[in-house]
């Protein structure tokens, strides 16, 4: 089902939301990046940038359904 959503605000904070994901997602591959690889912590970090990078991609998948942004 998709939704109509008038006006851009629900939108515009659903991106803000996204940019956060995406921000998180970031500051996991710099932690990744920081650790020796083939540890648990390189794993960990590895494992959540993924997760915050695909809850990004399908969020503005989600904003794109929705309409136009400007």
């Amino acid at each position: 089902m998709t939704m109509q959503v008038d006006g851009s605000p629900a939108i515009s904070a659903l991106s803000s939301v996204a940019d956060d994901f995406a921000a998180r997602a970031q500051a996991q591959e710099v932690s990744r990046d920081r650790a020796r690889p083939g540890t648990a912590v390189h794993h960990l970090h590895a494992h959540s940038a993924t997760l915050w990078r695909q809850a990004e991609r399908s969020l503005r998948a989600r904003i794109e359904e929705l309409g136009p942004t400007d």
